[in-house]
């Protein structure tokens, strides 16, 4: 019997097709990849990267097939917003199968997938400029904010960071514009202009509406809002805005907890702090079971 299965193993191991699987896939260069690409899929550019203005270069390493088909991705290097969009692309390509000693082979290599803006060194010098004085006064803006010594003063710097993101170009900066807007409406709100904080609540909503901001980002925005819509009296509109901003609270929880769990409590204490307060607005539409609802919610988060 064992004689038998040795005989087998033998003859398998002399087959081509065998051969080519026992030895392990081929090493290939990038270039002699490429020259075996059947069909690809251009990459998606994921709207916040493309918000943030995050661009460069994802290189992969791929196994391919004895089909041609990719079979395993791993990313080697590249710009973390545009990981997963890559890889997205990649896996849906197909190679002509690769030979070694005339025997269908998998092979691996290294991938490049490039993602450009298509911005030219004009406009982009430009909006680096934009940028830097804009960092500069956002970082004082959220200082003043959060001391909460003089509010008047946190006023003042926090609509200077909005009013240079109103410099941005139309098609670019949308962070950074619902950041600033978000921020000024807490300090007005703050100073008690209370017109003046909806108004920029209002432009960060308009900039979320665009679709090119992530899910805390949106979820600051509504609540902000429905504060300051609240706080003025319009308990409906308010109801509206803070249900708005639970929702992409909820998102953006459920996608910290898979993909950067230690990230938790930063996602969790907003929505804690937007269920609570549209407790009280609840509560003032004279709807308390509606109410005890949302504290119970976010007992659950605490």
């Amino acid at each position: 019997m064992r004689a038998a299965r040795f005989v087998l193993l033998a003859f398998l191991i002399a087959t081509p097709a065998w051969r080519g699987w026992a030895q392990g896939p081929t090493e290939v260069d990038a270039a002699t990849l490429e020259q075996h690409v059947d069909h690809r899929v251009d990459p998606v550019y994921p709207p916040i990267a493309k918000a943030a203005r995050i661009s460069g270069k994802v290189v992969l390493e791929a196994r391919i097939g004895t089909s041609g088909k990719v079979e395993s991705v791993k990313v080697v290097s590249g710009p973390a917003m545009l990981q997963q969009s890559a890889i997205n692309s990649l896996k849906q390509w197909t190679y002509k199968p690769f030979e070694k000693d005339g025997a269908p082979t998998a092979a691996t290599g290294q991938v490049t997938i490039e993602f450009s803006l298509g911005i030219n060194a004009a406009a982009a010098k430009e909006d680096e400029v934009i940028a830097q004085r804009y960092f500069a006064v956002d970082g004082k803006c959220r200082q003043a904010v959060s001391a909460r010594n003089d509010p008047a003063i946190a006023a003042t710097v926090c609509k200077q960071a909005a009013e240079i993101a109103d410099e941005f170009a139309p098609d670019a900066r949308f962070i950074e514009k619902r950041s600033a807007y978000v921020w000024a409406s807490y300090a007005f709100m703050s100073s008690g202009d209370l017109k003046a904080a909806l108004a920029y609540a209002n432009k960060a909503v308009d900039v979320v509406k665009l679709g090119h901001d992530g899910n805390s980002g949106s979820n600051a925005a509504y609540s902000v809002k429905g504060t300051a819509e609240a706080k003025m009296g319009d308990l409906a509109a308010a109801d509206l805005d803070l249900t708005m901003a639970e929702d992409f609270g909820r998102k953006g929880i459920a996608w910290v907890e898979k993909e950067a769990p230690s990230l938790r409590d930063e996602y969790r204490r907003p929505l804690v702090h937007d269920l609570r307060f549209h407790a009280q607005v609840l509560q003032g539409l004279n709807r308390p079971d509606e109410a005890q609802k949302k504290l119970d919610e976010a007992a659950k988060y605490e």
